[in-house]
């Protein structure tokens, strides 16, 4: 998932994002928000979610998250979601029904209240279980495709706020009934916060702007002689706030509530808790990153999700942290969690004690708001993110926004995720799956061989064609690494391939080695695997790479690989290499048969010890037959079970223990004969 960064434009903007879609006055546009069209007359009962939502999560991120002044409440991005799935329940409902306005609200509190619980048992199994560390790999064009959706869905719904029908080019001539003062006043907020925003870096600047609409909308009003009920009529103005209006599961209709049309946009919880998960890990990390608090997303995703399960059965609607009031409240010189406890308080006495004041915010300013909101976004993830996003990138995000706005959040997502995925396999495709190349004329084992072999090796040493790959391996590499050893088998005779750097590898890129294998065989070349790890090898046995085949040989390592490899080309030149054939070249026979019979002839098992490994040095050694490896045993370890490191192997006409016999040291390995 993206995490915004220091000093970034994108890190700037973020923020900005986040101060924006958070500011205090949002505290009423989700409620105005989700309660449009055939709702807009209840909007009250919305609003009245909205800050019950707000008195239950403050105290619990006062007394459970990581940020000690943390604030939340509902989100304009999730309210996005909830606004168009009431939006279509109410349609589907008004359609087959011919209901009233009236018994659209309790389907769409229940609505409300059952995906704000079911939310919040969600956050919590995710942060209990440890997954917040997961979500944030989600792909980064997928969350700005999904965060740009999130805008255009805001601004679909200050439009339908504004004129009470969707948003289509077919609608437009509809805004000539709507009164100039809302349209003007919509317009007129949604630019000044577009520019002010830009222009002044300071947390009062929505603040400033939003309680300047209000004057300016209430002088304008009365200059036109619209008095408070007429205005309310014209649908200017909120309704009236009745704290009796308070529903909850104790006191809630449940006879009239329509659970199929629930059944039917159960879909749209998903999406919503998408929303959600990422709203809370974006803001979390932009709390670490603006004030240098460490946060915790698994404790902020059990606190919240606890929130949210009592505000469903509180009658409240979805909420999260939030960024731009956290942040105000820490610059207000909050040094407490008292702070967010206080502020829970403060709006439980207002809507107790005051909750006329409600009814004087003129709608227009809110949807004003909402549609800067929505813009903001737009702007932020699907024009200014183009300059730092690839272009494959910045496709996937224009393709979800698109398929947001003709199909849905749902399937927008849903396209999306595949889009990623699909380039991703793409670019992973094309990553090198070889990180070298090489025979043995350029790279030998750690035998030590005589002159005329190591003649041998280099004039013959084209007949191994070795391959150390990398990363993981699946259809797309394994395809391309096919290709390329293909066109390396001309006049070879054992192909290695070395898997040490190979993370892992997937049921089809076995088929792609199956098919080498037989290419190999078909043409008599031997194919050797080294540095298998165990899974690898277990995946490799499964899909029946590995069978037990000589045409098929595994090593441990790539060095017991090249050395065997070494051994069957040489084999191959020199049918018997005994030791005078080994000395021909330094020495005539009657010299090695002179050198040999000052010699003691000494016959070891294989896997015997010749030398061990702290003995005095009394002897030397002249290979006549066979080959002895040297290993090194760390000191520090007493068991000889553990596994020890070969040094370097000799063979046949090499000397062993010289060094020790000159300068009369004790031995520093373990010599043991080893087979061929």
């Amino acid at each position: 998932m993206f995490v915004p960064q220091p000093g970034s434009k994108l890190s700037a903007d973020h923020g900005a994002r986040n101060r924006l879609s958070l500011a205090p006055p949002a505290l009423f546009t989700p409620g105005v928000l989700v309660f449009g069209g055939p709702l807009e007359p209840f909007v009250g009962r919305a609003v009245l979610a909205a800050l019950v939502s707000s008195v239950v999560v403050l105290p619990i991120l006062a007394w459970r998250s990581s940020f000690f002044f943390s604030l939340g409440g509902p989100d304009s991005n999730p309210s996005a979601i909830l606004a168009f799935t009431l939006a279509a329940i109410a349609s589907d409902l008004l359609k087959e029904t011919n209901a009233t306005p009236a018994q659209l609200v309790p389907t769409a509190l229940m609505f409300l209240f059952i995906s704000a619980a079911a939310c919040g048992a969600v956050l919590y199994t995710m942060g209990r279980r440890g997954w917040g560390r997961y979500v944030r790999y989600i792909p980064h064009p997928v969350v700005g495709g999904f965060l740009a959706g999130s805008g255009y869905l805001l601004i679909s719904g200050s439009w339908k706020m504004l004129t009470a029908r969707s948003l289509s080019l077919f609608h437009l001539d509809v805004i000539a009934s709507v009164p100039p003062l809302a349209w003007i006043t919509v317009l007129g907020v949604a630019v000044a916060l577009l520019v002010l925003t830009r222009l002044v870096r300071h947390f009062l600047t929505i603040p400033i702007v939003l309680v300047s609409a209000m004057v300016i909308f209430h002088l304008a009003r009365m200059a036109c002689g619209i008095d408070l009920t007429a205005a309310r009529e014209s649908g200017m103005m909120l309704a009236p706030l009745h704290v009796g209006d308070w529903t909850n599961f104790v006191n809630f209709p449940y006879g009239d509530v329509r659970w199929d049309l629930l059944y039917l946009h159960a879909k749209d919880f998903g999406a919503m808790t998408m929303v959600s998960v990422i709203t809370i890990l974006l803001n979390t990390t932009s709390l670490e990153v603006g004030t240098g608090v460490e946060g915790d997303a698994d404790r902020e995703l059990k606190a919240l999700g606890v929130a949210n399960i009592l505000i469903g059965f509180g009658g409240g609607m979805v909420a999260v942290n939030s960024f731009n009031r956290s942040v105000l409240n820490l610059k207000a010189g909050a040094n407490s969690r008292w702070a967010a406890r206080l502020c829970a308080a403060f709006i439980l006495t207002a809507v107790l004690c005051a909750p006329g004041l409600i009814a004087l915010m003129p709608k227009p300013v809110l949807t004003g708001l909402i549609l800067f909101l929505g813009i903001g976004l737009v702007i932020n993830w699907a024009y200014e993110s183009r300059q730092i996003m690839p272009g494959s990138d910045y496709f996937i995000v224009l393709t979800i926004l698109g398929s947001i706005a003709v199909l849905g959040m749902v399937p927008g997502v849903m396209l999306g995720l595949v889009t990623a995925c699909v380039s991703f396999v793409f670019t992973l495709s094309n990553s090198p799956s070889i990180r070298n190349s090489f025979s043995l004329r350029n790279r030998r084992s750690n035998v030590e061989r005589p002159l005329p072999q190591s003649e041998i090796l280099h004039t013959q040493g084209e007949a191994m064609r070795g391959f150390a790959l990398q990363g993981f391996l699946f259809f797309g590499t394994t395809s391309r690494l096919l290709d390329e050893v293909r066109a390396a088998l001309n006049h070879t005779r054992y192909v290695l391939l070395d898997f040490r750097l190979v993370h892992g590898v997937d049921g089809s890129s076995t088929v792609a080695l199956k098919k080498l294998r037989t290419l190999c065989a078909d043409g008599g070349i031997t194919l050797v695997f080294t540095s298998l790890s165990a899974n690898v090898e277990d995946m490799l046995r499964l899909g029946g790479v590995i069978t037990g085949e000589l045409a098929l040989r595994t090593f441990p390592d790539m060095d017991h690989g090249l050395e065997w490899c070494e051994d069957m080309i040489i084999a191959a030149a020199v049918p018997h290499a005994e030791l005078i054939a080994a000395l021909s070249g330094e020495f005539n026979v009657d010299e090695v048969r002179y050198l040999v019979s000052h010699f003691e002839h000494v016959e070891v098992a294989r896997d015997a010890t010749l030398i061990r490994q702290g003995d005095p040095s009394d002897s030397m050694f002249l290979i006549e037959q066979g080959r002895v490896s040297v290993y090194l045993r760390p000191v520090e370890v007493a068991s000889p079970a553990t596994r020890q490191i070969r040094l370097r192997t000799f063979t046949v006409g090499t000397v062993v223990g010289e060094m020790g016999l000159y300068t009369g040291a004790k031995r520093t390995a373990d010599k043991t004969p080893a087979g061929t």
